[in-house]
């Protein structure tokens, strides 16, 4: 048995660019679609018993912009359509009895990295259904970054390959080499292998920084000029890492332990209605209703 924590958003998104169909009011639906496609793959082919769905708000103000306004300033806002189709997937979710969360403050990454510590047990471990190579940081022994859509899994020693560093290492990594994806700093001249060898050396940014003179006679290539930006761009590790650590500390994911709760199918009727989902995917789901009330 596993808790399934799930960064929700990466599925929307991924069926959102898919082809574009509509509602009954003739409102794009097809991240709707997707994402319940989605969700009952999830639930007919795992069965999993305890599982949360962890939600990004799209917001002007959170705890990272705060720390630095520049945090993923180089995404576009979400458009009011994808917007509304978010919202009806935490209805869905909230119809089938399946935990769903967000925060006005954290990301989903925060809710994910939260809900791991307080709830994987040694016989409970965490599966976290993403994509996102920043949620490996949170994979403990027993514990899957799980990529499920193509079925890519990495345990604790298949990050450790992929990434030449340990799971608890990875926002290290990050902050030292910068993501453009997030818009992270990080210290010019390293890129993520650089990085990966300077923490394989030093264990950590704080053992890097006491022996800083260290890397300049390292044998690698461009040890000078990386000795040199480490020293000059010293300032920016600090901020890099508030940005690329998940915080696994907000209390309120105590209480949110993924049981699953009965699903409501007379609402589930409705919202399928209303968003034509078909006959095809209409029968699907019903005998999946039939088998959990069986």
């Amino acid at each position: 048995m596993r808790l399934y924590l799930v960064d929700s958003s990466i599925f929307v998104f991924k069926a959102w660019f898919t082809e574009v169909r509509h509602n009954r009011r003739g409102q794009p639906n097809q991240a709707f679609v997707g994402f319940t496609d989605f969700v009952h793959r999830l639930l007919t082919e795992q069965a999993p018993s305890r599982i949360v769905f962890a939600f990004d708000e799209s917001l002007g103000q959170s705890a990272r912009k705060t720390i630095y306004p520049a945090y993923k300033a180089n995404r576009s806002p979400a458009p009011a359509e994808l917007k509304r189709q978010f919202a009806w997937c935490r209805q869905w979710l909230d119809a089938l009895g399946l935990a769903n969360v967000s925060s006005r403050q954290w990301e989903a990454d925060d809710l994910i990295g939260s809900l791991a510590r307080y709830h994987r047990r040694a016989d409970l471990p965490v599966a976290i259904l993403t994509a996102d190579k920043d949620l490996a940081q949170l994979v403990g022994d027993g514990d899957l970054w799980w990529s499920y859509l193509d079925g890519r899994q990495l345990d604790a020693g298949a990050i450790r390959k992929k990434f030449g560093v340990e799971p608890g290492q990875i926002a290290e990594q990050l902050a030292l080499a910068g993501d453009k994806v997030d818009n992270i700093p990080g210290i010019p001249e390293i890129g993520t292998g650089t990085a990966a060898r300077l923490l394989r050396k030093f264990g950590s940014i704080a053992e890097l920084r006491r022996r800083v003179d260290e890397v300049a006679t390292m044998k690698m290539r461009y040890a000078a000029r990386v000795h040199r930006a480490l020293i000059d761009h010293d300032e920016m590790l600090d901020t890099s890492l508030a940005l690329t650590r998940i915080n696994c500390d907000i209390d309120a994911m105590r209480a949110v332990d993924g049981t699953r709760a009965a699903p409501e199918p007379a609402r589930l009727e409705h919202l399928m209605r209303a968003q034509d989902l078909g006959a095809a995917r209409l029968a699907r789901w019903r005998e999946y209703l039939l088998g959990a009330a069986a």
